[in-house]
């Protein structure tokens, strides 16, 4: 209740927006869309698909506000891994989402020495330092792609090879040491992201040309701080319609905003989100209501330090999975997944099977058949 009297509700912190809200923050902003994703590594595959379903609902809407979409993809190297994290084990242990398929292709810094690592899985499991000390090697990528018949990985594998960006580190084995190629985990899975985006958006927006490289720019947030970015970029036409995807790590935007605006010693992520949507960009994210106390407490945090709403295009994994599951689960994720999903009695464990679904890959002979349950069931 304010003092004279007249009730208001106080903000989440956040702003689930319309259809026609994305539209005419579009109009306003001359025909320029911006979406973003948050992620440490890169979206999983389903949300990165149902996203780009929206964007291209939004450009065939007929009253043609949209001129340009710019989608950027935060990543966050310098946030800790956890092997207990799905979101972040995925990446160094891939799965596919319709079978057991993984195979283990990190190697993690040694603590006994900077240029030492080891690829053991003990090592992996208790490695707990930055994401962006992570590498990857070449042998075991190009087995997992092999294993798992995730083509499109290798794309990426041969433009980091082409532009250099293979190095040498010294390996820890049982038998001593060894020195193998290996590329860095936010390089690698930042082009795989792109050349995924590629892969579904020859069925979404039947593209035939394409560009990828890597780009160096510099943006200002809503309060007229400016950093500079730097990573990889996708860009083609649709409808005549640019389509620029970014995706790059912003690290150190995280840490300086959050260092600027903090009150409390715990990193607050969605104080630099807060202000990307501040200078018009939409987050695509989970719907805050189904997520815990303490992330809804982060976006009113974030408001209150920086005083912007994060505008949000709800990209809803979980009803989406169990719709697609209703409409063709066996098919879709595989029989023994989808007999324990509905075999499950306990609802925590039902999530978070759900949850563990929703971060796995999707293999390229399965992209088209996604596509088409999903556009089914949102009419998108």
């Amino acid at each position: 209740m304010r003092e004279d009297g007249i009730e208001y509700e106080e903000s989440k912190g956040y702003e689930k927006i319309s259809l026609d809200k994305i539209l005419q923050i579009s109009g306003d902003s001359g025909g320029e869309l911006k979406f973003m994703f948050a992620r440490q590594i890169a979206p999983s595959n389903i949300e990165t698909m149902l996203s780009l379903l929206y964007i291209k609902k939004i450009i065939d809407e007929p009253k043609d506000k949209v001129g340009k979409v710019i989608l950027d993809i935060l990543q966050w190297g310098d946030d800790n891994f956890s092997f207990r994290n799905d979101e972040k084990k995925i990446y160094v242990i891939p799965q596919m989402l319709y079978s057991e398929s993984k195979y283990p292709i990190a190697a993690v810094k040694s603590k006994d020495g900077l240029e030492k690592y080891s690829e053991s899985m003990r090592k992996l499991k208790e490695y707990g330092d930055r994401i962006g000390d992570i590498y990857l090697v070449v042998d075991k990528i190009i087995e997992m792609i092999k294993r798992t018949g995730l083509e499109y990985m290798g794309e990426s594998l041969k433009y980091l090879e082409d532009k250099g960006k293979v190095t040498k580190i010294k390996i820890k084995t049982e038998k001593g040491e060894a020195i193998k190629d290996a590329v860095n985990i936010l390089d690698f899975w930042g082009l795989t992201t792109l050349y995924y985006i590629v892969e579904v958006s020859k069925h979404i927006f039947e593209i035939n040309n394409y560009k990828i490289k890597e780009f160096k720019d510099e943006i200002e947030l809503a309060n007229k701080d400016k950093f500079d970015i730097s990573g990889y970029e996708l860009t083609f036409k649709y409808k005549g319609k640019e389509l620029r995807f970014r995706i790059y790590d912003a690290s150190h935007i995280y840490k300086e905003e959050n260092e600027k605006y903090k009150k409390e010693e715990k990193m607050n992520s969605y104080i630099t989100l807060s202000l990307y949507s501040g200078s018009g960009y939409i987050l695509s994210e989970v719907d805050p209501e189904k997520l815990d106390e303490k992330i809804r407490d982060f976006y009113r945090k974030a408001r209150e330090a920086t005083g912007y709403d994060i505008s949000l295009l709800v990209v809803d994994e979980e009803e989406l999975i169990k719709r697609l599951l209703k409409e063709d689960g066996e098919k879709l994720i595989g029989k023994d997944n989808y007999l324990k999903l509905i075999n499950s009695k306990d609802k925590i464990e039902y999530i978070n099977t759900i949850y563990s679904i929703g971060v796995r890959f999707i293999g390229k002979d399965k992209v088209k058949k996604f596509i088409d349950t999903i556009s089914k069931i949102y009419g998108i």
